[in-house]
This record gives structure tokens, C-alpha cells and sequence, in this order.
């Protein structure tokens, strides 16, 4: 009787262990195989992502990104301006304006009368203990009056080019920005003959950019309407000038963000 005892003992055991496992596995096979909609569309997305290559699944979430910070710039809970961080603007007495006209950190507009690309060199020390991760160049107007390397064929933008890369030397891996040149009103050019290379020097330093990699910030599209400019015809006002710094603010945004 003993021995019947622990025999049906040991079955009960074997019987319980054994129904236990049956369970889980209706468990999982439940909970993993059923043909809830909900479930069966999670694993089709699963399933069909598992099939998209790495760039594929980049370009997504750029996309997605870019659209979210262009939906938050329409809708002014981000300043364009912001994107204006890291920086090192260098600058001739235009671009002073967005220091002067209190738009850009003062401190990192690198900008004043009189300057022309020969002057970018005089900021290399800066650059090297600063390293900021962006690099805007704005010149051209007194570049235009003085014909830097207008005597050789793309003298300007080879001269320009040379003049960056000396600052690249200290600060390599910095994303470089050169905003193409406004031009003047005609009666400024009446007064500087000079002044009217401006479309063919931006030309030259579209090519430049195209030939390094370099970011060209195209300001045609601001137009050179006579409001924009001061009694000199080639200074402008602090409207236009806040209207020129969102256009290269966007053109920034694009490139890091787009």
C-alpha cells in the first residue's frame, strides 16, 4: 500500500508539473499568436521596418525632424535667430549691423568699417582658443572698391578661399557659411564703378563653395529694394538687416537641421 502511495504521489507531482507547462504555453502562444488587429499591425510595422536599410530609416527621421522644427518656426515658439550659437561671424561694416542693431551676440560679430577678407586672418587667435562650430563670412563691398584679386582670372574667390582656409587650419572642423554679396543701388555704383561686380563675384563664390563644400548663403531673394539701404546707398536699415540675418539664419537651419 506504501509503495502505491508514492507512486500516485509522484504521478499527482508529474501530472501538476506537467499541466502547469501546458498552460504556459497556451499563455504564450496566446499572447504572441493571436490575431488581435491591434497586435497584428505592431508586428506588421515591426516587420516591415526590420526591412528598411539604415539609410532609409535616416533619411525618416530627418524628414520627421525637419518638419517638426519647420512647423515650430511657423509658429514662432523658435526664433530662427537661435540657430546663431557657436558661432563667428567675420564682417565688414554691413555686417556690423547685426551687432550694432543688437541681433547677434556683439562678441562674436567680427565685423567693422573698412574690412575686406584681408582682415579675416587678424581673428585667427580667437578662433583657435574659441573653435566655434560655425564660421560666417560676409564681405564684398569694400573688396569690390579696393579689386582684391580682380586683376586675375577668380582672383576674388581664390584669395577669399585661401583666407578661410587659414582659419580652418585652427578651427578644422568648423561648418563654414559665405553669404553672397547685396549689391548696391545704382547710385552708389555711379559714385564707385567698382561696385558693380557683385552678381560676378557671386558667381565666383557659389563655384567656391560648390568646389569645397562650403555653404552658400544665396541673398538675391531679399532683393535690393531702395527701403532696405541708408541715404549712401549701401549701407541698410536695421528692418533689412534683421530680415538679412533670418535669411541666413534659415539657410543655417537648413544645413544642420534639413
Amino acid at each position: 500500500m506504501k509503495k502505491n502511495n508514492g507512486f500516485t504521489t509522484r504521478n499527482k507531482r508529474i501530472f501538476a508539473g506537467s499541466g502547469a507547462l501546458i498552460c504556459t504555453i497556451l499563455l504564450i502562444y496566446v499572447f504572441f499568436f493571436r490575431t488581435d488587429p491591434v497586435i497584428k499591425e505592431g508586428r506588421n510595422y515591426l516587420h516591415e521596418q526590420s526591412q528598411l536599410k539604415i539609410e532609409d530609416i535616416a533619411s525618416k527621421l530627418q524628414t520627421r525632424k525637419r518638419d517638426e522644427l519647420k512647423a515650430m518656426l511657423d509658429n514662432g515658439s523658435i526664433d530662427i535667430l537661435s540657430v546663431f550659437n557657436d558661432f563667428a561671424l567675420f564682417g565688414d561694416s554691413r555686417a556690423y549691423g547685426f551687432s550694432s542693431y543688437g541681433l547677434l551676440d556683439p562678441n562674436w560679430v567680427l565685423a567693422g568699417a573698412g574690412n575686406t577678407i584681408m582682415n579675416i586672418t587678424d581673428q585667427k587667435d580667437l578662433i583657435a582658443s574659441a573653435k566655434p562650430s560655425k564660421l560666417i563670412f560676409s564681405y564684398g563691398v569694400n573688396d569690390m572698391g579696393l579689386n582684391i584679386g580682380g586683376e586675375e582670372e577668380n582672383g576674388y574667390s581664390k584669395t577669399y578661399e585661401q583666407q578661410i582656409d587659414q582659419i580652418l587650419e585652427v578651427d578644422p572642423d568648423a561648418q563654414v557659411f559665405v553669404c553672397s554679396i547685396i549689391d548696391v543701388t545704382q547710385e552708389a555704383k555711379d559714385r564707385s564703378p567698382n561696385w558693380t561686380k557683385a552678381k560676378q563675384w557671386n558667381e565666383q563664390l557659389k563655384s567656391m563653395c560648390e568646389k569645397r563644400g562650403w555653404t552658400f548663403v544665396d541673398n538675391d531673394n531679399l532683393g535690393t529694394d531702395l527701403s532696405h539701404y541708408q541715404e549712401d546707398g549701401v549701407h541698410f536699415t536695421s528692418e533689412f538687416t534683421e530680415q538679412w540675418a533670418k535669411n541666413i539664419g534659415s539657410v543655417m537651419w537648413e544645413k544642420i537641421y534639413g
